[in-house]
């Protein structure tokens, strides 16, 4: 800090440089595969439905932890001098949203998986006739974690560190409560979302009842379909996004396995919307419409008769000259 302009230089050192490299790399091409995902969500109408705003809502926010990493990157790397006063604000905020915008990925997945387990057992549109209780669900699972940040950093239970050529992080101050954070962070929710899938699907597989083989055979089907569905999609997401929240609390994100977390987390960010899109039918459906309608145009052209253009010249007149002296 300079006592004469009252502010700090904020710099990345070459070892955090060295960690941080890969991750901006991988952050553009997150960045391009989630702009090319909200093209088809803008463009298609089919893809823009209710049932779908919980994926929706983790998609925005593996946006804000993009946005948010670029933001400190460029911070960091324009080496300019930054007020104390506005340094430790930037730094407040670079710890707490990196573990919040995680932390509430977890219970946006958990309200998906309570919302489809309505669905399927009392085979009622959740979102149309309780639509007030998603929007509280909405709001308790954006404002809780955050006020609990707050709190943890107002009653003295979790540490700022505040490296001056590093990223900041927020770490709690003891064991016990690195325990709790780590129960309500992860435990509690990924626990509960896993324990609603499982009952859907055995709802789903429960056929006592059903005396049509055919509606046992379209059930059996939808419940393939959903196995594979969710087993992709909570594989890639528990091995990619599960090391950083189980890391957080213990290690700094400089740390080697800090930096490793930290590099599959933002993998995962890449990886969510085709992941997403690969299985569901409805994005399938409409990247297969353009397609269709190339093919069709395609054909159509080939299929157009060309017109024969008959020239006259002099061969025609050698024709009319030999006709006559017939």
């Amino acid at each position: 800090m300079n006592n004469k302009t009252d502010c700090e230089i904020v710099i990345w050192s070459q070892q955090a440089t060295k960690i941080v490299k890969p991750i901006f790399y991988i952050c553009i091409l997150a960045t391009i595969i989630h702009l090319l995902f909200w093209i088809q969500f803008i463009i298609y109408p089919t893809v823009r439905q209710r049932s779908m705003q919980w994926l929706y809502a983790y998609l925005v926010t593996d946006l804000l932890l993009l946005t948010r990493f670029f933001v400190f990157y460029a911070y960091r790397w324009w080496s300019m001098c930054v007020p104390y006063f506005l340094r430790t604000i930037m730094c407040y905020c670079e710890a707490i949203f990196d573990n919040y915008l995680n932390l509430i990925q977890s219970y946006i997945l958990l309200a998906l998986n309570i919302c489809r387990y309505l669905q399927i057992v009392y085979n009622h549109n959740v979102y149309a006739l309780n639509h007030r209780c998603i929007i509280i669900a909405h709001i308790l699972i954006y404002f809780l974690p955050l006020i609990s940040h707050i709190i943890l950093i107002k009653g003295g239970w979790s540490n700022l560190d505040d490296p001056k050529d590093d990223a900041c992080d927020l770490l709690p101050t003891s064991l016990s409560i690195r325990l709790v954070f780590l129960l309500f962070s992860y435990v509690i929710p990924v626990t509960l979302a896993l324990i609603f899938l499982l009952l859907s699907l055995s709802h789903i597989h429960n056929t006592d009842g059903i005396q049509t083989q055919q509606i046992v055979d379209a059930r059996l089907k939808y419940h393939r379909q959903l196995i594979i569905q969710s087993s992709v999609f909570y594989s890639v997401w528990l091995i990619l996004w599960s090391p950083h929240l189980l890391v957080f609390p213990f290690y700094h994100k400089s740390t080697t396995i800090g930096s490793i977390a930290q590099i599959l987390n933002y993998i995962n960010i890449t990886v969510d919307p085709i992941v997403i899109a690969a299985l569901d039918i409805r994005f399938l459906h409409s990247w297969t419409w353009p397609g269709n309608f190339i093919d069709r145009r395609t054909r159509r052209q080939r299929s157009v008769p060309v017109p024969v253009i008959m020239l006259s010249g002099p061969s025609d007149e050698i024709i009319e000259h030999s006709s006559n002296s017939m």
